[in-house]
């Protein structure tokens, strides 16, 4: 996050940079910065003492399974592999949970969207602050994401709120792995009701796919709440342990405000109240990194707030405020009143069980009491009515930190009937895959009937996102125009030349008569650059309009003058065909310089 924020600023942004930094990063954190002069020593020292070990094995004729398996102990690998298969379930569940959703989804190319895939383009061109000063963390983070995997900025922008469901899903089986004496069951059920429970969370469930800032800023939180419960974790000295934080915050705040003010100081105040003494100082250390993080963040928006002309105070409540977000939850089996309580007293039952194992069996369950107490806080935030708190974003929050209540309290029923637990140990893979097979059940069986009371939105959208993915891997950049509406033409940034219809229909064939005349000519075509036509160039026909939204206008009144005007074109004599066809587009490709746009023309 803070690599592409830096670079970015320098006007140097671009993935090869970032991964070189990144290694940069990683070589000095495994060395240290005081052994980086030895570390080609130690580098050469390593590599000759394997390769000797390599040829000792190798006269010792050891079978080919020592050299693939790891040095580790085989139980330890053993436990690798579950945790491995677990997690692995978690990511998949979680991952079709969201996506069996994309036929309900009223996102994909809304206004919201546009404005947000053109910030996503726009740090290509090195800008962060674009439409206004705001939280372009997140934004930026997709632009990094859609270069990793090499996808096209649309098609990121798209999945990123299923990506965001699956990191927090498998954070939060590490989260009550690590607060809780139950390192398997309670973590597993935990990340399977965030990822299939939607009748008893608050969520969003017809926008379940828009990507949030406040979600991806929580992943970020999530560690750090955790290692400033307990810091041991990092095994790390306090100096480090001061950096990382300072790190940390000022990435959360860079991807939101709202998390960082909101959500993160009020969870260090609790903590330190909660945690055991001899945590005390480290306490202090997080919030020490945590004001100074701070004082960063008002160095950075107040300079682009004072550079724009923006009003500071204006930007810090807008961006405790967000328009995107808000709460309808008409999914829910019971009013989210009525499910709040029946969550406070199940919160207030297990703080009860916390406190009695904490003083009488000298058990360590203050970190599990630090989220129980910072649960009903939340609930109490979000009954609030303040111009400077959004409600909607706290009951929002409140959809990650129920299934951590959710984890505390089995984890509290498998402690008390730990005599019955301590006996299926022996099945304990039997059990954890009946556990998987069980919520999966239960979410299915008893979430089916608000699953098809949802409405089917229209298929367009998600056809135009495919497609222009379809072109983008096919077709040279710039060698090539599209024919489309202006709701579109964003897609096409940094990508291709733009045409709309209008000027289509209105003017291509003049311009195709005067450059297929002068093509030979190139002196009047540089006087007359109007007339120069792409390489090729892409005609999108719609079968049918959008009748269900006004996410996309289509005009299908339009489509008999088009084939018109491309009858016209085969007449004479460009080569016009078919580039694509669904039950709802079908585009026409004419190529006015064959062979030279298309990519593997121009390779092979």
């Amino acid at each position: 996050m803070l690599l592409v924020f830096v670079l970015v600023q320098l006007g140097i942004y671009n993935l090869l940079n970032v991964i070189l930094l990144l290694l940069a990063v990683i070589y000095v954190d495994y060395f240290g910065i005081r052994q980086i002069p030895q570390s080609v020593n130690i580098i050469s020292q390593k590599i000759k003492r394997n390769i000797f070990e390599l040829i000792e094995n190798i006269e010792l004729k050891k079978p080919i399974g020592f050299f693939v398996l790891t040095r580790s102990d085989p139980q330890e690998r053993k436990n690798r592999l579950w945790y491995l298969f677990l997690l692995s379930t978690i990511g998949i569940v979680a991952f079709y949970s969201r996506y069996i959703f994309y036929q309900f989804d009223m996102f994909s190319l809304s206004g919201s969207w546009i404005s947000d895939l053109e910030s996503v383009i726009d740090f290509d061109s090195q800008r962060w602050f674009t439409n206004g000063i705001q939280n372009f963390g997140e934004l930026a983070m997709i632009n990094f994401y859609g270069k990793f995997t090499s996808v096209s900025s649309e098609v990121a922008l798209q999945s990123m709120g299923i990506l965001e469901a699956v990191l927090i899903s498998v954070l939060l089986f590490w989260v009550i792995n690590k607060i809780t004496y139950s390192k398997i069951i309670a973590p597993m059920i935990v990340a399977l009701c965030y990822s299939v429970s939607y009748t008893i969370m608050p969520l969003n469930i017809t926008y379940i796919l828009q990507h949030q800032a406040l979600f991806l800023a929580i992943s970020f939180a999530l560690p750090a709440m955790v290692i400033y419960l307990k810091p041991g974790i990092m095994h790390s000295n306090n100096v480090n342990c001061f950096i990382n934080y300072i790190l940390a915050f000022t990435a959360i705040g860079l991807i939101d405000i709202f998390t960082l003010v909101v959500l993160v100081f009020p969870f260090l105040i609790i903590g330190i109240l909660t945690s055991s003494i001899k945590h005390k100082v480290t306490n202090l250390i997080a919030i020490g990194a945590y004001l100074i993080s701070l004082m960063v963040l008002f160095i950075i928006y107040g300079t682009a707030c004072y550079h724009f002309g923006d009003d500071f105070i204006l930007f810090v409540h807008s961006s405790l405020m967000s328009v995107g977000a808000y709460t309808y939850f008409s999914h829910l089996i019971v009013s989210y009143e009525k499910l709040m309580v029946y969550y406070e007293y199940l919160s207030y039952f297990c703080m009860i069980c916390c406190l009695l194992l904490i003083f009488l069996k000298n058990e360590k369950w203050n970190a599990a009491m630090c989220f129980l107490v910072y649960f009903n806080f939340l609930v109490a935030l979000s009954e609030i009515d303040s111009s400077w708190i959004d409600t909607d974003l706290v009951k929002l929050s409140l959809g990650v930190f129920i299934p951590i209540l959710f984890g505390i309290a089995i984890a509290l029923i498998i402690r008390f009937s730990y005599f019955i637990y301590t006996k299926i140990e022996v099945i304990k893979p039997v059990f954890a895959l009946l556990i998987i097979g069980g919520v999966l059940y239960s979410a299915v069986h008893y979430q089916t009937k608000e699953y098809k009371k949802l409405r089917k939105t229209d298929d367009i959208p998600r056809d135009i996102i495919n497609v222009y993915e379809k072109i983008t891997s096919s077709f040279y950049p710039y060698s090539y125009a599209v024919v489309n509406d202006y709701t579109t033409q964003s897609i096409g940034i940094n990508k291709h030349f733009f045409i709309h219809y209008t000027d289509f229909t209105k003017n291509y064939l003049k311009r195709d008569s005067v450059y297929f005349k002068n093509k030979k000519n190139k002196k009047f075509l540089q006087k007359n650059p109007e007339y120069v036509l792409p390489k090729s160039v892409l005609v999108f026909v719609y079968k049918k309009g959008d009748d269900k939204t006004n996410r996309i206008i289509v005009n299908c009144e339009i489509t008999p003058l088009l084939l018109s005007k491309l009858e016209k074109l085969k007449k004479r004599g460009r080569k016009v065909s078919v580039f694509y066809e669904s039950n709802l587009i079908k585009i026409f490709e004419i190529e006015n310089d064959p062979g030279e746009s298309k990519t593997d023309d121009l390779i092979f």
